[in-house]
């Protein structure tokens, strides 16, 4: 039997949260870390990068939040969010093409400006290589709308694949790696949890599913075929702090408590899932 653990994108504060229901569900009993393969896709290709490492988890989100919090400004670019949002819901054009579009966001100036607060959070990361465990990350070329997908035999750096995955349209530049410029795998899809077929159990901690049409969810879930799956979502107090970080980031109840928090309420059908 093999169980697939899929860590979906979002914002920083993401991140976080997901760091925090993985500590609660470890805590009841249910190591997440064990997986066969972990897909990581934004920020939480930051997670699985540290809990396929095995690195300290918790320490990392630590450093990260203290490093954000000296350089994010008063919030989110909300023009730039919505029109990135607008386009990705496009349907006059095909999915590539909005991603291409979404893609011309990433040169405009007020975002290249934000390049040396994401190689800071990047630099956070504590895992230099990429881990024996099986690690997929997924981003998006600019240029074309492609997704690509980068693990150990790929030959891109572990720190460079992540900070493309992170290199969200409306916030930061994208990435350049070999000549290519790649933006946040979250243009293709909140979770990639497709990358997980062929696995028995999966697990999917989306903090985006508050946004995400339920189609497409199901759609997505559809394609891994007749196995168990569970998927988690933030829950009430969850999505109103993220809505709010969006716009204060500096809020006084963090991610990672909630994360904690709403892990007591989902531990018992993580543990069904992963363990029975």
């Amino acid at each position: 039997m093999t169980r697939a653990l899929v860590l979906g994108g979002g914002a920083g504060i993401a991140a976080p949260w997901e760091a925090g229901l993985i500590e609660g569900f470890r805590r009841a009993g249910t190591d997440l870390g064990t997986a066969d393969l972990i897909v990581g896709t934004a920020w939480g290709s930051f997670v699985g990068a540290c809990l396929a490492g095995g690195a300290d988890l918790n320490r990392a989100m630590d450093d990260v939040d203290a490093t954000d919090r000296e350089q994010r400004g008063p919030g989110i670019n909300a023009l730039l969010l919505e029109k990135m949002l607008r386009l990705l819901s496009d349907r006059s054009m095909s999915r590539r093409e909005r991603r291409r579009r979404v893609g011309e966001i990433t040169t405009r100036p007020e975002v290249v400006a934000k390049a040396h607060r994401l190689d800071l959070i990047a630099d956070c990361l504590p895992v230099a290589d990429w881990p024996e465990r099986r690690l997929l990350i997924p981003a998006v070329d600019v240029d074309s709308g492609d997704r690509v997908v980068w693990d150990r035999g790929s030959g891109v750096p572990l720190a460079r694949a992540v900070r493309a995955s992170a290199s969200w349209p409306s916030e930061f530049p994208p990435t350049e790696i070999d000549g290519r410029r790649y933006m946040d795998g979250g243009a293709f899809s909140s979770t990639n949890a497709d990358l997980a077929r062929g696995c028995d159990r999966v697990v999917v901690l989306m903090p985006m599913r508050h946004l995400v049409p339920a189609r497409t969810l199901e759609q997505e879930v559809a394609s891994l075929g007749d196995v168990k799956v569970t998927v988690v979502g933030p829950d009430d107090p969850a999505v109103e702090l993220f809505t709010l970080a969006l716009f204060e980031p500096n809020v006084p109840e963090s991610a990672y408590g909630a994360g904690l928090r709403q892990a007591a309420d989902e531990a018992e059908k993580i543990t069904a899932t992963w363990e029975d």
